[in-house]
């Protein structure tokens, strides 16, 4: 009998430490206000602080950086005017851009000298998720309109892959030649499956030296970009449609 319990005893302990454990690699719990915003908050109405104009004599800044900060102007209101469109999303999208002060990105792209490009804080109905930043590629033009996006966002866990999958390929959409049959919607696709495969293996991977990171609601990181004619496109029928032009 004594060695029965004494089994008990040790099944019991074994299956308290294997709970134990799933426990710790779950993230802390969300308060209910965060809950609400995130999930049932309505979409913020974005207020946009965008960087002053660059100085044609500054360092770093040559004709493509000019040409660039021009044509992304209105960047953050043609992807929201495409995220509330009733025919593309009848029930509403909670996701809005809000352009930010930030024109230096030296800090993300590195490189010898200043890069330059606009900043956009990415909201999921009343909650900052991340951040997007866009800089034109070499040899930028309105003609030759090359661009590179770095996008980074947190909480994504909180969502279904396809909300997440859905909001990166609508930014891919304006940025690339994001369409069936092309090389860039192969790669686009590719990067964007390799990030969202990062953060779930980050929830489950086991170090070698039983320090495994603290869990985490996830984030996510993701890199692309191409020749930005659909977002130039799409600036025109806004611009028409708002009385812009």
């Amino acid at each position: 009998m004594d060695q029965l319990l004494w089994i008990a005893v040790l099944l019991n302990a074994g299956a308290t430490i294997t709970l134990w454990q799933r426990a710790a690699r779950r993230p802390g719990k969300l308060k209910k206000k965060f809950r609400k915003r995130f999930w049932n908050g309505k979409p913020i109405t974005p207020k946009h602080e965008p960087p002053p104009p660059l100085k044609a004599d500054s360092y770093g800044v040559g004709k493509e950086e000019l040409q660039f900060f021009s044509d992304f102007e209105d960047f953050a209101n043609v992807i929201n005017s495409w995220l509330t469109d009733p025919y593309s999303y009848p029930h509403g999208n909670p996701w809005r851009l809000q352009e930010l002060p930030k024109s230096d990105l030296v800090a993300l792209w590195g490189g010898s000298g200043p890069t330059y490009g606009r900043t956009y804080a990415v909201f999921h109905n009343q909650i900052r998720m991340g951040k997007i930043e866009i800089r034109p590629g070499r040899k930028y033009s309105t003609e030759s309109p090359h661009v590179r996006a770095h996008v980074e966002l947190a909480w994504v866990r909180l969502l279904d892959f396809g909300t997440i999958r859905s909001f990166l390929t609508d930014i891919a959409m304006h940025i690339s030649e994001y369409h069936p049959g092309t090389l860039e919607y192969l790669q686009i696709n590719q990067q964007i499956d390799l990030a969202t495969i990062d953060v779930l293996w980050k929830t489950q991977e086991i170090s070698q030296f039983g320090m495994d990171d603290e869990p985490s609601h996830g984030e996510i990181e993701v890199e692309f970009g191409g020749l930005a004619s659909f977002y130039l496109d799409q600036r025109e029928t806004w611009r028409k449609k708002s009385g812009s032009s």
